[in-house]
This record gives structure tokens, sequence and C-alpha cells, in this order.
């Protein structure tokens, strides 16, 4: 059984935390950091974790872990802070005193539990950097950096790297970005996922190796470029920690509120007002480099039936596993969403009339193929498409939108589970 040693002097806290963690491991409770550093003297030190708080009498949780650290050479044993506030526990350093982690109070039942199970099980994962640097040697030395912390690293070599990792939808929680890449500079790669509403959430922390003037510069250019934070080399590791921990938090909450505002809470696809958003910049970047854009609208054949047989929470499931089809069959730069009710639609920049109704009929094809599974049961549904494509001589984004919702109209009056595509040379209406 694991042994973990627990310092608060809280009467309150420690009933909580004896609680919570006793059968499960060997807990040995001391009512101030004086009490627990006098028993570790004594020499029983076999824990394998502690828990300590930060402020307490006589002898603080820092002091605790400084002591037990450098004193008494018990450097294996992690020690998390209890702290109310994470501000403290990067402004007193705790990094170079040896602590681990920190947990904020007050916490909730079955918190410090789960905590301790991902850690001993080396499950923990305190966020997901995207590591930015040309340097192999330097990349591994980073990454490997953040491993001994519990922080997960994705390695790029470039900038153009970066992006492809970004536009495969791997979860990134902040970016550490060297300024001096090859090819793209760190500057151009900061102002391009600044200027994109997918990525520019994602907090960005230079890294240089200038110096005097040309450091200033550097940052002065870097903040311009919407970098949010800059380190230099040679740099200090609890700098460097504290730095990419405040970040990744951030990232954390940005990310969720971005999502609160952006996403369909039920399908997990963009609302019907961020659709648009990615749309009006599609068009215009169509129309200003002369490049194809196609638009599709998707709607549940006959979903008041689906409602009226399995009810909203049927309906629901319908929803999701349709969206989820959706979402699997499009690239990596299409932006799927729910554009209300049982609609749907596809904005697929640098894409033709031809290679949009072939990704609408396989959306078709696979709804139609695949039944969901609900209450035991399988349930069959199918769905109408249409498609439009943008006119670059005379268009509109009003009138790319009337095309394909006119398709979709013709799809489903002329028989539904079929794909209608709107020729802009003909201006007529064709089953794909």
């Amino acid at each position: 059984m694991k042994r973990i040693l627990i310092c608060d002097d809280s009467e309150f806290v420690r009933k909580f935390i004896k609680r919570e963690l006793e059968g499960r491991y060997e807990i040995e409770i001391f009512n101030d950091g004086y009490e627990a550093y006098e028993y570790l003297k004594s020499g029983d030190t076999d824990f394998d974790f502690a828990i300590v708080d930060g402020e307490m009498p006589n002898m603080n949780g820092i002091e605790l872990v400084e002591k037990m650290k450098k004193e008494l050479g018990l450097e294996n044993i992690p020690a998390v802070i209890l702290t109310a506030s994470d501000y403290d526990y990067f402004k007193k350093q705790a990094f170079e005193y040896g602590v681990f982690d920190y947990l904020k109070k007050p916490f909730k039942s079955g918190e410090l539990l789960a905590y301790l199970k991902k850690f001993f099980e080396g499950t923990i994962n305190r966020g997901r950097v995207l590591v930015v640097e040309d340097s192999k040697l330097q990349n591994h030395t980073i990454s490997q950096q953040l491993k001994l912390k519990h922080i997960q690293p994705i390695s790029a070599y470039s900038g153009e790297d970066a992006l492809e990792i970004l536009l495969k939808g791997e979860t990134i929680d902040t970016m550490l970005l060297d300024i001096h890449l090859p090819g793209a500079s760190g500057f151009q790669i900061a102002k391009a996922l600044k200027n994109d509403s997918r990525f520019s959430w994602i907090p960005i922390i230079g890294i240089t190796a200038s110096e005097g003037e040309d450091r200033i510069n550097t940052m002065n250019k870097a903040f311009q470029s919407g970098i949010d934070d800059f380190i230099s080399k040679p740099y200090n590791m609890i700098e460097f920690f504290a730095r990419v921990m405040a970040n990744i938090k951030r990232g954390k909450l940005i990310k969720k509120l971005k999502e609160e505002s952006e996403m369909d809470s039920l399908t997990k696809l963009y609302n019907r007002r961020t659709v648009f958003k990615f749309l009006e910049k599609a068009f215009a970047n169509a129309k200003r480099y002369n490049q194809d854009l196609s638009f599709l609208m998707i709607d549940i054949d006959k979903f008041k039936n689906v409602n009226d047989t399995y009810g909203h929470i049927g309906g629901d499931e319908i929803l999701r596993s349709i969206a989820k089809t959706i979402q699997s069959s499009v690239r990596e730069s299409d932006i799927a969403g729910r554009f209300g009710g049982e609609e749907f639609s596809v904005v697929m920049p640098n894409t033709d009339i031809q290679g949009a109704g072939m990704v609408a009929e396989k959306i078709r094809k696979t709804i139609e193929e695949n039944g969901v599974e609900f209450n035991n049961s399988t349930v069959n549904v199918t769905v109408s498409l249409g498609v439009s494509t943008i006119d670059r001589k005379n268009d509109t984004l009003e009138n790319l939108v009337r095309k394909a919702d006119e398709a979709l109209y013709k799809a489903k009056d002329t028989g539904r589970n079929r794909v209608c595509v709107f020729d802009n040379d003909t201006n007529s209406i064709s089953a794909s």
C-alpha cells in the first residue's frame, strides 16, 4: 500500500483528507510543518507522496519541502502544495524548492483521490504543449523537461509542421515557439495563427537567444505579431515552468469559454453563427485569390417522425450520430456545423463543385447504410443534401447560401435521400 505524508494545520482539512484517503493508502497526518519535519528527522522517511499545506505557522509548506529535499535528502518524494492561490505558488518560487505540483483549495470530494490515482498510475497529464523548435537537440531537451512535470510535449520542427499538427485536430493547450525558424519565421507563424479563429485562442510563448537591444527589438516585434509571452535563452527553469503552467491554465480556460460560445452543445459541431463567421472569411479569400469554395446544406429526412417514434432523447442521439458522420467525412480544413434544428452545413474551401458533390454523396451513402443504435434497436435514417459553389465573377455570400438552400429543397421535393447540385453555368439544379 502506498504511504502518504499529510501536513495541514486545519483540523477540518485533515479530517477531510483522512476520510478521502483512509483505507486506500497508508497515511501519516501532522498538524504543522515543524511537527512533520521533526518526525522525518527521526528516520522514518519511507513515503511515496507528500501533501502539504502552503500556509502554516512555525514552518510553512514550501519551507518544509525545502528541508525535505535539501537537508534530509528526500529528493524522491513528490510533494504537492495545497494553496488557495496559484499566484502564491509561483510567487514563492515553489519549483525552486522541489515542489512537484500544487492543488487549489477548496477541492471537491473525490478530487484529491482521483489526482493520486492518476499519479500512481502514471496517467497525470497537466497539459499538452506544442514545441516548435527546428533544432532536434533543443526540441528533445525541452520535451524531456516538460515530461518531468507531467506535461505532454508534441514536437514540430517548422511552422509548416506546427500548422499541419493543428489542422489534424491535436489538442493543444499552449505553444512554445522558437522565433528564428527556417522558412516561415516565428513572427509569421504567430501572426497567421492569431488571424485564424480556430487557433487564435492558443497562448504562444516565444523563445529567443537574442541579447541586449536586439532582444528588446525581438520582443516588440513578437508582441506585435500576437505572441503572448516570452522566454529568453538560456532560461531559468523555475521561470520556464511557471510561464508554461500559467499559459496552459490560461489556454484551457480560453478554450472552454470559446467552445461554449462557438460550439453546438449537443452535436459538438460549430454553431450557426460561427459557421457564418468562417464562411465570410472563406468567401473573401476565394474572391481575393481566385479560389474555389463550395457550401453544403444537409437536412435529416422526416426527422419529426423520428422524434415522434423515439422521443427527443432518441432524436438527440440521431443528431449526434449524424454530426459524427459528417465530421469524419470532411477534411480538417473544412468547417462542419449545425445550421439549426435537424439541418447541418459544411464550408469547403478550395473545393470545386465536382469535389463537393462527391463528399456530399459520401455523407449521404454512409448515413443511409449505417443505422443509429438506440435502445437496443437500429434506427435507419436518410439525409438530403444541397450543394453550391462560388461564382467568382458576380457572386455574393448570401447568394452562395441561397443556391445551396434551393438545391436542398429540390433534393427533398424530388424524393429525399439524394444530393442536388446548383450549376452556376446553367443556373439550374440537378441530381448529383
